[in-house]
């Protein structure tokens, strides 16, 4: 605090001394780009040891940041695959053609209540279970609990499950989720219910 007070009395007077000593505009310009001005704007140089970052840190960090991507990569690289308004429109009518079990899609938006309601499903297909109970486990429940719990199968590890939402931010969430459960073929739907009824 002292030291700040004292150089800003230093500039002060310097400043003082350079108006009233030239009267001409370049001679302040010059007093103003001096090294001596520099010196009393410039903050204190303070030898601070700045810490330096061990390198199995660096790796870490590089591996997670890896692992938190994979997330996006392609199915073959065991990610989840985005997809947009055309391609969702064929897996809502193959599973509408045909059923759940042939054609091995699980449509699932996880909106909640209120905004299903408000809108409209997207197809009389879609379940429906909200991100918050995926994110509390629901993916992981006994079959019977899930059915008597959420109206409708569970879905099987071998199945495909396919998230909707509005945006296509909580149908990320939710793909992740379901990695984490276990379930290896997720596809998200970018575009969610803004696209669909736009």
């Amino acid at each position: 605090m002292w030291n700040r007070r004292l150089q800003t009395s230093h500039f002060l007077a310097f400043v003082a001394s350079a108006t009233s000593v030239s009267s001409t505009r370049t001679q302040t310009t010059a007093a103003f780009t001096s090294p001596a001005f520099r010196r009393l704007c410039s903050p204190p140089q303070l030898n601070r040891i700045v810490p330096q970052t061990p390198a199995s840190i660096v790796s870490r960090r590089e591996t997670i940041t890896q692992q938190y991507m994979s997330f996006f990569d392609g199915p073959a690289e065991g990610g989840i695959r985005r997809i947009g308004r055309p391609a969702m429109t064929e897996i809502i009518e193959d599973v509408v053609n045909s059923s759940r079990e042939e054609s091995g899609y699980v449509i699932i938006d996880v909106r909640g209540q209120d905004e299903i309601q408000y809108t409209g499903k997207l197809d009389d297909v879609v379940e429906t279970l909200p991100l918050p109970y995926i994110a509390n486990g629901a993916l992981s429940m006994e079959e019977e609990e899930f059915k008597e719990s959420f109206g409708f199968e569970k879905p099987g590890l071998d199945e495909t499950l396919v998230f909707t939402c509005k945006a296509g931010i909580r149908s990320q969430s939710a793909g992740q989720l379901a990695k984490m459960a276990g379930y290896s073929d997720i596809v998200d739907y970018a575009g969610g219910s803004n696209e669909w009824f736009s």
